[in-house]
């Protein structure tokens, strides 16, 4: 009988225990951690694109079907709110990729969870003040923020303490930050804050389909990259491989000078000899660089890829031994510096280190949009109302509840009633006034849009932008409609100025909820907008095709254009870029129509150029949009590109053509509203002729 009690006892203990287990198990909470996720490697470009992995563990003993969403301040007024369905592991960390926009300084991020069964989780996480919000630098235009990806060899994660930048007059740090082929971006977004993106001899075959597909987009879109090969062979039918438009040839050695070795800041090495694969192919394809520094092979080449740029360098330099550290970045320069375009990277032993940590410079891109978001903001529904109409209801009130009050209900012998009458007369007024603003301000839903659409004839590379403004008459929730699942969707606001302060106020708070797909895109699902204001939005895609063709030919000095409308809507006029400087303008052509015209070259002033004429971007006005849109942000890359292939490359040309009434590619769900489009068109095109 004792044995037994004693057992029974020792049963109690253990079931009671193994119930203490369960419950404190049960109150476990979800793990969230935002650590070395934001960015690249902590570093993060205010108001554009950033990657943002969000690492989550689920305290569940099954799999959970949930939504996971992300809401963070994107600039002064727009919160975007981002959401994502993912199936979450049982005790099992899962790293969630997201791209999103960050406001300067960081604010706090909300992180909820739901699950189809009915579970919600909510926890609101101050980034700025946290240990993960102190480790995350704030890139600024003026400096260079470089991706690397694959090894880090030679030196290169050593260039920060070696060299320094230099961007519209100013001077600015360089950041080279690694990540993992494995946590690389599976969107072209996460690449978009890069001025550089380096694949150093990874292993191709690690990097998956949609990585792959992120990085060609990019780069299309106006990005930068730089590949250096080695020992892992870049097989010819791969993404990377298909930009360049020259095949590898074999591997060969290659010996190297001395004082080839100590231009590259080698110190001491062990060997002479690298062995490289051959880029002679590169030799003679139009646009292409290449540089043999010395020796008997093309060991580097550069050209245009799309809007943007792709340099090769044969080998892995580090294969030659010895110590490398900060003295290569001499080595590192020479094949950065030609991507670049007009920023520009320089040795500096000892790069200013001078941090104004109270303020941000927005840079000329933000500027730019500026103008652009002036002209959508330009309409008769926004302006104040005339003050005769205001002077009008004032003095009509005043009259009826003063001298006209008095006069009727003293006729009537009813004075003492005169507080009743003048407080239904203020009613009266009051909702008067409201519905006589309506009439006047209201009216329909109306939505401005500015579209760019840029390609290059024979490539895939077309990519569109698009500002959007969307006055509402009504408070309501509006939701867009017709919209491809590959489009990124964001808020657009106009700055406070060339600076902003960490001291400023934000001007209030407007939310756009969105859905972003695993297969890349972030599309709204709703955009709240407040009675009688515009909500400004701002969208990126490629393109599916460019709505014209047109050939450019140059006879005895004169320039022959046609132009071979593909559009339902007609080209209002166009003009032909046919050298730095130079243009050939042309009149409108019918839809689905061609047209033919001739002419001289005449002086044309290059955006760029229009835009610094000015003692500053912020005195463009809105009628000037046309001008400033391609410098804005979204399209300021591809412009760069586009100079870039005038100047450079050989016979190119750039014809741009503005389209009226032109379809927009979207619709408000459930509304009638009138749109305001102006549709612009830039395609390269190659140069015929003498």
């Amino acid at each position: 009988m004792r044995r037994l009690t004693i057992g029974l006892m020792m049963a109690a203990v253990l079931a009671g225990g193994a119930l203490a287990q369960d419950k404190k198990k049960k109150k476990r909470d979800i793990e969230v951690d935002f650590t070395n996720g934001i960015g690249w490697g902590g570093c993060y470009r205010p108001l554009e694109w950033t990657p943002l992995t969000v690492g989550i563990t689920m305290p569940f003993e099954e799999p959970m079907d949930c939504i996971i969403s992300i809401s963070a301040s994107q600039d002064e007024i727009n919160k975007l709110h981002i959401r994502r369905r993912e199936v979450l592991m049982p005790d099992r960390p899962r790293l969630v990729p997201l791209v999103t926009k960050f406001n300067w300084p960081l604010d706090t991020c909300d992180v909820s969870v739901e699950s189809t069964r009915g579970y919600y989780w909510f926890r609101r996480y101050d980034l700025g003040d946290s240990p993960a919000g102190q480790l995350i630098t704030e890139v600024e235009p003026k400096d260079i923020l470089i991706g690397v990806s694959g090894r880090q060899g030679f030196g290169l994660m050593q260039l920060p303490n070696a060299a320094a930048s230099r961007y519209e007059n100013k001077s600015g740090r360089v950041y080279v930050k690694f990540k993992f082929a494995r946590r690389l971006p599976a969107d072209w977004t996460g690449y978009a804050s890069l001025d550089l993106f380096v694949l150093y001899n990874p292993d191709w075959l690690k990097l998956t389909g949609p990585q792959c597909r992120a990085i060609v987009q990019w780069v299309h879109n106006g990005g930068r990259m730089l590949v250096v090969l080695g020992g892992n062979p870049l097989p010819p039918e791969h993404p990377i491989a298909r930009l360049l438009p020259f095949k590898l040839g074999p591997v060969r050695e290659v010996q190297l000078s001395r004082p080839l070795m100590r231009r590259w800041g080698a110190s001491s090495p062990k060997v002479d000899k690298l062995a490289c694969w051959s880029l002679d192919n590169a030799r003679g394809v139009r646009g292409w660089r290449t540089s043999t520094e010395g020796t008997a092979a093309v060991l580097s080449a550069f050209g245009p890829a799309g809007f943007g740029k792709v340099g090769v360098f044969a080998a892995d330099a580090s294969a030659i031994g010895g110590r490398q550290d900060r003295n290569t970045a001499p080595f590192w320069i020479a094949r950065i510096a030609p991507l670049l375009g007009s920023r520009r990277i320089r040795a500096d032993l000892n790069p200013d280190e001078d941090e104004d940590s109270y303020g941000f410079n927005v840079g000329r891109p933000t500027l730019a949009a500026n103008t652009v978001l002036e002209h959508l903001l330009d309409t008769e529904k926004l302006r104040p109302i005339h003050i005769g109409w205001v002077v009008l209801v004032l003095v009509s009130l005043a009259v009826l509840i003063g001298p006209v009050d008095y006069l009727v209900l003293k006729k009537l012998g009813r004075l003492p009633m005169t507080w009743l009458t003048a407080s239904v007369c203020i009613g009266l007024f009051s909702v008067g006034a409201y519905y006589g603003v309506e009439y006047l301000r209201g009216g329909k839903l109306e939505a401005k849009v500015v579209t760019v659409i840029d390609g290059i004839e024979g490539s895939p590379a077309a990519w569109t932008t698009r500002y959007t403004g969307i006055f509402a008459p009504h408070s309501d929730e509006y939701r867009i409609s017709g919209l491809d699942r590959s489009q990124w969707w964001a808020g657009l606001t106009p700055t406070q100025g060339e600076r902003l302060s960490r001291f400023r106020r934000d001007l209030g708070s407007r939310n756009i909820y969105c859905i972003q797909h695993t297969d890349g895109g972030n599309v709204p699902t709703s955009v709240p907008i407040n009675i009688w204001t515009m909500q400004c939005l701002l969208s990126e895609s490629p393109a599916p095709a460019v709505p014209l063709r047109a050939t450019v030919t140059r006879d005895n000095g004169r320039w022959t254009v046609h132009v071979e409308n593909l559009a339902d809507a007609p080209i209002e006029k166009g003009y032909v870029l046919v050298g730095s400087g130079r243009c050939v303008s042309f009149g409108p052509v019918a839809a689905k129509a061609t047209a033919e015209f001739t002419g001289p070259e005449r002086e044309w002033r290059s955006w760029t150029a229009y835009v610094e004429r000015h003692s500053s971007p912020r005195n463009l006005t809105g009628k000037e949009y046309r001008q400033a849109v391609f410098l804005a942000r979204g399209c300021d890359r591809r412009t760069e590109g586009i100079l870039e292939y005038v100047a450079h490359a050989d016979g190119a040309a750039v014809v741009c053509a503005e389209y009226t009434a032109a379809p927009v590619g979207f619709d408000i769900a459930g509304r009638t509203c009138d749109f305001v489009h102006t549709q612009l068109v830039r395609l390269v095109v190659p140069k015929q002729g003498s």
